[in-house]
C-alpha cells in the first residue's frame, strides 16, 4: 500500500467508523425489535389458546342449551308459535329484522326498492329496518298497494293497505317464512316435522306493481 493509499484510508476512517457504529446500532435495534416480536408472538399464541378454550366452552354451552330446548320446548308448528319464538330470540339474533326480510325476498323473489321506484329515488328505503321492508314486501305479495300519479310527472306513489292476515294463503306464507328463518338460525330441531313435505306458499308469480319513469 502506497503513501497515498495510507493517507486516503486515514481520511476515510472516521466516516467508515461512523458508518460501522450506525450499522451496529441498527443491528442492536433490530435485535430488540425481534425480541419484542417474539414476546408478542408468544402472547398472541397464549391468547389464541385461551380463545380456543373459550370457543369450545361456548360451543358446548350452545349444544347443552339446544338439547334443553329440545327436551322441554314443545315442537313449533303453528304460525303463531313460530312467530312468538322468533320474537323472543330476534332482539339478540336478528335485531333489525334483515334475516327475516332477506328470507322473504328469497322465497318470493320480490325486491322492494325495485318495485317502488318513486319511493326508492327519494331514499325512503335506505335507512329502513328489515321489519319495515318486510311490510312493503308483504303488501306487494298480497296486492295491498294503491297507486297515485304524482301531478306533473310520470311517477306513481304507493300507499300500502292493510294485508288480510287471516287468509289461508297468508297463513301458509307466514308459516313457511318463519320456519325457514328459524331453521337458518339453527333451530330446525324445534320445528314440527311436516309429513307432507316443506310448506309451500300457495303461489303464483308475485304481482308486478306499476312503475313510473325512473329517469
Amino acid at each position: 500500500m502506497g503513501l497515498k493509499d495510507i493517507i486516503r484510508a486515514i481520511r476515510e476512517y472516521p466516516a467508515a467508523r461512523a458508518e460501522l457504529e450506525t450499522a451496529r446500532s441498527e443491528l442492536r435495534q433490530a435485535q430488540q425489535e425481534l425480541e419484542q416480536s417474539r414476546e408478542t408472538c408468544e402472547s398472541l399464541w397464549f391468547t389464541l389458546d385461551e380463545q380456543k378454550d373459550y370457543t369450545k366452552f361456548l360451543s358446548s354451552k350452545a349444544e347443552a342449551l339446544q338439547a334443553t330446548l329440545e327436551e322441554f320446548c314443545p315442537r313449533l308448528s303453528t304460525p303463531e308459535e313460530l312467530k312468538r319464538f322468533y320474537d323472543a330470540i330476534s332482539p339478540d339474533m336478528d335485531p333489525s329484522g334483515f334475516t327475516l326480510y332477506r328470507m322473504a325476498k328469497e322465497l318470493t323473489g320480490i325486491d322492494v326498492p325495485s318495485c317502488f321506484p318513486y319511493e326508492d329515488n327519494r331514499g325512503l328505503f335506505e335507512e329502513m329496518s328489515g321489519h319495515s321492508l318486510l311490510d312493503w314486501l308483504t303488501a306487494v305479495r298480497f296486492q295491498a298497494v294503491d297507486w297515485d300519479i304524482i301531478p306533473g310527472t310520470t311517477y306513481e306513489a304507493a300507499t300500502l293497505r292493510e294485508v288480510d292476515t287471516s287468509t289461508p294463503e297468508y297463513q301458509a306464507f307466514e308459516k313457511q317464512l318463519y320456519e325457514k328463518v328459524l331453521g337458518r338460525m339453527g333451530f330446525q330441531d324445534l320445528l314440527e316435522p311436516d309429513r307432507d313435505g316443506p310448506a309451500r306458499t300457495p303461489g303464483h308469480p308475485p304481482p308486478q306493481p306499476k312503475r313510473g319513469d325512473t329517469r
